[in-house]
């Protein structure tokens, strides 16, 4: 989409044109349908030639001449009619303008081709004169289809404040522009309507991907309770995949959890991938970080081999699960098998959460057409399933 000033320019241009071009038409038609008395046409010939030279004074003074020629007929006073809507648009008096326009349409006296055009100019003289409501109500009327001024009409509703018609508009397109996304997302931001500015940065990272986008939507997503408690490993696990910004809170927080969770793989890839970006290694609660990164060190060496044995024989499918999942941290896709067998053994109070971990790994082994299955299938709503189309927007 054009910025305001690169539309107000285009406007500017077209609305002038637009009305100059109806003038000579509307005259050439009343001619040929029933000709203007010279007393008419010679004043209004005048007036067309002082539009197009910006001599508005000059062609005001004819205009009247023609208007005050009596009896007139109604092919006269259509043709008066158009120059004189031409000599507003050209003197920029935009609220006349579009007034000038909707008084023509209203005669049902021209073909639908000078309607569109008629719609065209009074749209465009109601947004240069404020008058967003009647852009709004022109375009739908008589342009629905036109995306220059479907343009306008987003526009309109930007400057009403209007988000839920504007998000209603973008969202019926089959795949909206990325700028009027970000024109929904901006309005909802500043109307502090969470829920649609949600949605518009969730179709931002659908269609057109990036890191900043992702920041900003998993930013918001972040006070989402759903995404708390046992979700929050696997909520940054998305951050981390998206190249979304984290903390060194977050970090630190996240490793342990892992660590917790017996996935000492995880933990090392979420502390190598925090120095990697600068964020440990350094500041106050560097010593910190060293020590825990040789903590994280010393439980990868241990290995889980003990605890698989411990696990099999107590068939305890929750610890099963995760050391799985540890062996597809680790690069060894035979995990999957494991985490898949505990969520069809029916021994896991939560199937929804390692469902949705389960598509997580299989992304994580390169396996996307298994990750988006498994992603599709996760059941028990709620902040799983809610995650798991999350991931799934995750290109």
């Amino acid at each position: 989409m054009k910025s305001k000033e690169e539309s107000t320019s285009f406007l500017k241009k077209r609305s002038k044109k637009l009305f100059l071009l109806l003038a000579g038409l509307g005259a050439f038609c009343a001619a040929h349908a029933d000709p203007l008395r010279p007393a008419i046409a010679k004043p209004l010939q005048l007036a067309e030639k002082d539009i197009a030279a910006k001599e508005f004074s000059a062609a005001q003074h004819q205009l009247a001449k023609a208007q005050a020629v009596p009896d007139q007929t109604a092919a006269e006073s259509l043709t008066i009619a158009q120059v004189h809507a031409a000599l507003d648009a050209g003197r920029q008096d935009y609220s006349a303008a579009a007034a000038d326009d909707a008084a023509l349409i209203a005669t049902g006296a021209l073909p639908p081709d000078q309607v569109t055009l008629l719609a065209q100019g009074e749209a465009s003289s109601d947004y240069q004169a404020g008058n967003y409501p009647g852009t709004i109500a022109t375009v739908k009327a008589y342009l629905p289809n036109d995306p220059r001024f479907t343009a306008l009409l987003l526009q309109s509703y930007l400057k009403l404040g209007q988000c839920g018609p504007l998000g209603d508009a973008v969202s019926a397109m089959s795949r909206p522009p990325e700028s009027d996304l970000q024109m929904v997302a901006y309005c909802d931001a500043t109307s502090n309507n969470t829920a649609g500015y949600t949605k518009a940065m969730t179709l931002l990272v659908a269609d057109y991907p990036s890191p900043t986008y992702w920041s900003q939507l998993l930013g918001v997503e972040q006070a989402n309770p759903d995404f708390s408690g046992a979700l929050a490993l696997d909520f940054f696990r998305l951050k981390l995949a998206a190249g979304a910004t984290a903390t060194e809170p977050e970090y630190m927080d996240m490793t342990q959890s892992a660590l917790q969770d017996g996935l000492a793989n995880e933990a090392a890839k979420i502390m190598d991938q925090g120095y990697k970006a600068g964020v440990l290694g350094s500041g106050p609660d560097a010593d910190r970080q060293t020590r825990l990164k040789a903590l994280v060190a010393k439980r990868q060496a241990a290995g889980d081999a003990q605890q698989l044995a411990v696990a099999q024989a107590a068939k305890d499918e929750a610890t099963l699960f995760d050391i799985g999942f540890n062996q597809v941290d680790g690069g060894n896709a035979a995990g999957l098998a494991m985490m898949a067998d505990a969520i069809r053994s029916g021994g896991l109070a939560q199937p929804g959460p390692a469902e949705l971990e389960l598509g997580i790994a299989y992304r994580e082994a390169g396996q996307t057409a298994n990750a988006k299955a498994m992603f599709n299938a996760v059941q028990g709503g709620g902040g799983p399933v809610e995650l798991a189309g999350l991931w799934l927007d995750l290109k």
